[in-house]
């Protein structure tokens, strides 16, 4: 019954990249339309020995993408899965470096088309975040936030960063102008922080970057401090528990989710990267449910999280907490539960 439930249940999606909703069957396309051979078995297509080899079939996916009107498709593409699995928000991260072919001044304008293309006819509706790379320098920080101050558009909403922080230390200081001038032109902010780094990459994404939410921070867990300025501040935590396994945790009851969710963190799941890791939205929150035994109240109240953590405006939470209410009410007296 919880599955159909969660099916069911209006959701929002917080932490998912671009890059990663390629399926086989769009992948197929365009190898196809551009003359490309796959590079193994489509069987093992993903099926990855390590973060180096995660990221290398990342970015020859990418580079399938050649036209605008590939973006608009992928995009497109996306929202359709969503609304599939009865996503009715999401907040979509791209990193303009992993694709290789376009500009990011060709490729932002086309997604956002996607997106507007999907929600016209009646799919999801999807905003996009813009994501730096660690390793990129800081002329190229601030050259793409200034393209988003000057080409803004209603789904474009934030900024977010993402690499591995082990292996940029000091990268929080030279994107501290970006993140500032994206904050004060009214961009949310977002950044991966606490899963490559310790808990002080969680402190420097708050108090450097100026985060409004943070995409991992499960090691968060390490530091009391910080748990209770994330308790205080209400500060969400966008988790990605199937992701934080592969890297992180060797079984889910190891994974500090329900800890989090126990001390009042306004925590979320998404799905980071669904094709590539094979998972669901549906599928990550049975996981979580089944791990931490939590109820329909509890997968509500994540919904009410996302819903709190999003950086839309408030007519569109609105909106969205009325959906979420109003599946609440008729699914809990169709079950006779206590969903309050």
């Amino acid at each position: 019954m919880r599955e159909n439930i969660i099916k069911k249940m209006p959701k929002v999606e917080l932490h998912i990249h671009l890059e990663g909703t390629l399926d086989l069957p769009l992948i197929e396309q365009f190898c196809e339309k551009h003359q490309v051979a796959l590079p193994c078995e489509k069987e093992k297509l993903f099926s990855f020995t390590g973060l180096a080899d995660f990221l290398e079939r990342l970015d020859w996916i990418c580079a399938l993408v050649r036209t605008p009107e590939d973006a608009k498709k992928i995009a497109y593409h996306y929202a359709q899965s969503a609304t599939e699995q009865n996503i009715i928000y999401a907040e979509v991260i791209t990193n303009p470096t992993h694709w290789k072919e376009l500009a990011y001044s060709d490729l932002l304008p086309a997604i956002l088309e996607g997106f507007d293309a999907a929600y016209s006819d009646g799919y999801c509706d999807c905003r996009l975040l813009v994501s730096l790379l660690r390793a990129q320098t800081k002329q190229e920080s601030l050259q793409l936030v200034r393209w988003m101050k000057a080409n803004r558009h209603p789904r474009l909403i934030g900024l977010s960063i993402d690499g591995n922080e082990a292996a940029s230390h000091g990268s929080n200081r030279i994107f501290y102008e970006a993140f500032l001038e994206a904050k004060h032109a009214g961009f949310g902010i977002t950044v991966h922080a606490g899963e490559s780094s310790p808990s002080e990459g969680v402190w420097e994404a708050l108090d450097l970057l100026g985060a409004m939410r943070i995409d991992h921070g499960v090691r968060s867990i390490t530091d009391p401090i910080l748990l209770q300025r994330l308790i205080d501040e209400q500060i969400p935590l966008n988790i990605t528990l199937t992701s934080n396994l592969m890297e992180l945790y060797d079984h889910a009851h190891n994974h500090p989710l329900g800890k989090l969710y126990q001390m009042g963190i306004p925590v979320t799941i998404s799905t980071d990267d669904p094709e590539l890791m094979d998972v669901t939205l549906c599928s990550e929150l049975n996981l979580a449910a089944e791990t931490f035994h939590w109820t329909i109240s509890d997968l509500i109240k994540l919904q009410k999280n996302a819903i709190y953590a999003s950086f839309c405006g408030e007519e569109t939470k609105a909106l969205l907490y009325q959906k979420l209410e109003t599946f609440q009410k008729a699914e809990c007296d169709a079950q006779a539960l206590s969903c309050s």
